[in-house]
């Protein structure tokens, strides 16, 4: 079986990193900047590019930004303090068991690839896939098409998951992760917490 997990806000408890974030940047309105420079516009954020609007705002200067990306550096060392719990069992025992764990993830390549890197959980998965539009465009969900073996997905957006099945097929298993994406569409599908991955039986 392959099993493929997501990272933010399935993994990773997002949320809570984004609040420590916008402390980093207590000098700056980060929650409304974050608001009108990527979400409204639909842009993933990147903690460079955030640094080059605000420098190029004049709202920081080059020492300010020094000093910015040494606090960034503190809170990436830290990064494992993000992960739900329960998260490094979970791997360990789909590991052992013999399925092939994915990480598909999300975002701005740049900041995604910044995340896994501080992660120790990063060893776990066979491949890591990084998607800056749209995961149901990925060329590995594409080679998964009507394959034999079963897919598991493991995620917290709803709507993402069905585009992703509609790639894979229908030998694909869901399982739902509670969050506010978990109902973004009309669905079947019921919602779990994480932990319960620990009975789950392939």
């Amino acid at each position: 079986m392959k099993i493929i997990f997501d990272l933010d806000h399935t993994l990773l408890d997002t949320d809570r990193l984004k609040l420590d974030l916008a402390s980093i940047f207590s000098g700056q309105d980060f929650v409304s900047d974050y608001q009108k420079y990527y979400k409204d516009k639909g842009e993933n954020f990147d903690f460079e590019n955030y640094l080059n609007l605000l420098e190029n705002e004049n709202r920081i200067n080059r020492n300010e930004r020094k000093k910015l990306k040494m606090k960034l550096a503190e809170l990436m060392d830290r990064l494992d303090n993000y992960l739900y719990p329960n998260v490094e069992n979970i791997l360990k025992y789909f590991q052992v068991i013999g399925a092939d764990l994915i990480l598909m993830t999300f975002g701005h390549k740049r900041w995604q690839e910044e995340k896994v890197k501080h992660l120790s959980i990063s060893r776990y998965f066979i491949k890591i896939i990084f998607e800056d539009q749209d995961k149901s465009k990925s060329g590995y969900l594409k080679s998964l098409k009507n394959i034999q073996e079963e897919v598991l997905i493991i995620n917290d957006n709803a709507r993402e998951t069905s585009d992703m099945i509609s790639v894979i097929g229908e030998r694909t298993t869901v399982f739902l992760i509670e969050s506010s994406n978990a109902k973004n569409i009309k669905h079947n599908w019921p919602t779990h917490k994480l932990g319960e991955l620990i009975d789950y039986k392939l």
